[in-house]
């Protein structure tokens, strides 16, 4: 324990500065707000490829192929302009925190100005002209005035996320010139006179992305997009997706959890945009039924690691029930299943506990772990398919794989195997518990 104290000390506030940090906490809380429309998606994706487009249905009821029309069209409104939602929630509450830490007063700018301005900034970056296939043929074409979905999903995610951050400071800065706002007359309503305050700033920013989009691409003959792709996008996503990446954020995820700290929020700011780029082209792919590209998404992860919770809870509470003599691990496990069986872990992570417990520091940071290094090399070898939908997190373990993997049966069974195995894996820590309560004991 005095090693995990230490540990603790050089940790917390790290881990506490990056969790709070204004910039990473509005992307973060970006991604958590468009969660219900990328669920409602999956769920339609699921209904396409389990319902609508199997043999038998599509015999007795040939109109199913039509209905899958549906599906395309709840994935052009959600997943086809989620930069877009991002971006602008993003320059939203990046005002409003500063709103919240009177920075600037409630009165004087509204957060809607940052997410219009956010995702205008956007836009202006975006090329111009974009190429587009002619239906019916192969034929492609350059269009004028159209932006291509490439960009608008999950493509330009990057580049919205810069200009959200950017247009929102620079908002800032030239807002703090007194000289810049158009002040307006007592009586004026409220909105108008927010409007004419941020009108110079405002078209100041507008001005600063316009000339330096326009410059770059002059001298460049590139789009800045191409740009934050090349440098920024690709090789993000290419890190993430390696085994080495994907260990490293499921290692940092569980280390945060075991001193108390919430690992998936902290880690969520870097990983979300091309986790979320990642689990979009898969979800693209399989709708297009084309090959899945991703093995390292979010949702891959969860259906081999969440278990019950971060740690795979629900086994170890099973570990508890078979072989701990504790009778305080024994009551807070009964009060804590219920919740775990719907991935709901803070009861047992705080009840028993397993944060700072120097028993479980060892299975609860490394069976996850052990698990990702099973499942990895037999989704790469195709033996079980990958995820293509976004589920609820509160789907009951095993089941969330079924979902996850659009009714892959060899990935439902690896995650049953995975779920006995953490039990073996755990059940040693938990005798040595027993030990330890002799030894307290005495």
């Amino acid at each position: 324990m005095n090693i995990s104290e230490k540990i603790n000390k050089l940790v917390l506030p790290l881990a506490n500065k990056i969790g709070n940090q204004r910039h990473l906490v509005a992307i973060r809380d970006a991604f958590v707000d468009i969660t219900p429309i990328i669920m409602v998606n999956s769920l339609f994706l699921l209904l396409n490829s389990l319902v609508l487009n199997q043999p038998a249905v599509l015999k007795a009821f040939p109109y199913a192929a039509k209905l899958t029309e549906m599906g395309t069209m709840v994935n052009n409104g959600t997943m086809g302009f989620m930069t877009i939602f991002v971006t602008f929630i993003i320059g939203y509450r990046l005002l409003n925190s500063y709103i919240a830490d009177g920075r600037i007063g409630t009165n004087d700018i509204s957060p809607i100005h940052a997410g219009i301005l956010s995702v205008a900034t956007a836009l202006i970056m975006f090329p111009l002209n974009n190429p587009a296939m002619i239906t019916g043929t192969v034929k492609t074409v350059t269009v004028a005035g159209v932006y291509a979905q490439s960009l608008t999903s999950s493509g330009g995610m990057f580049v919205g996320l810069i200009a959200a951050v950017l247009s929102t400071e620079l908002l800032l800065f030239f807002y703090k010139a007194k000289k810049l706002r158009i002040k307006m007359p007592d009586g004026v309503p409220p909105a108008v006179a927010q409007s004419f305050n941020s009108l110079i700033p405002e078209s100041l920013v507008v001005i600063v992305f316009a000339v330096i989009t326009f410059a770059y691409v002059q001298i460049f003959h590139q789009g800045i997009t191409d740009l934050v792709q090349a440098v920024i996008s690709q090789p993000l996503q290419a890190a993430m997706e390696s085994w080495i990446g994907c260990f490293v954020i499921q290692f940092v995820t569980q280390f945060l959890w075991f001193f108390g700290l919430h690992g998936q929020n902290i880690v969520a700011s870097v990983t979300s945009p091309p986790m979320i780029a990642a689990i979009q082209q898969n979800m693209a792919a399989f709708a297009a039924h084309k090959a899945v590209p991703n093995i390292v998404t979010n949702p891959w992860i969860g259906m081999y690691t969440l278990f019950g919770g971060t740690g795979a809870i629900l086994p170890f509470l099973i570990a508890i029930f078979i072989a701990s003599k504790r009778k305080e691990y024994r009551d807070v496990a009964k009060l804590g299943l219920l919740p775990s069986i719907f991935n709901v872990s803070e009861p047992i992570m705080f009840g028993i506990p397993i944060v700072m417990n120097p028993y479980f520091v060892i299975p609860f940071i490394f069976v996850p772990l052990i698990n990702l290094a099973i499942a990895y090399p037999l989704t790469l070898l195709g033996v079980v398919a990958k995820s293509v939908v976004i589920p609820a997190w509160t789907i009951p373990p095993i089941l969330t794989t079924w979902v996850t993997t659009a009714g892959d049966i060899p990935a439902t069974l690896l995650s049953l195997l995975l779920f006995i195995l953490d039990i073996f894996l755990y059940l040693p820590f938990v005798l040595a518990s027993n030990k330890g309560a002799k030894l307290e004991e005495k």
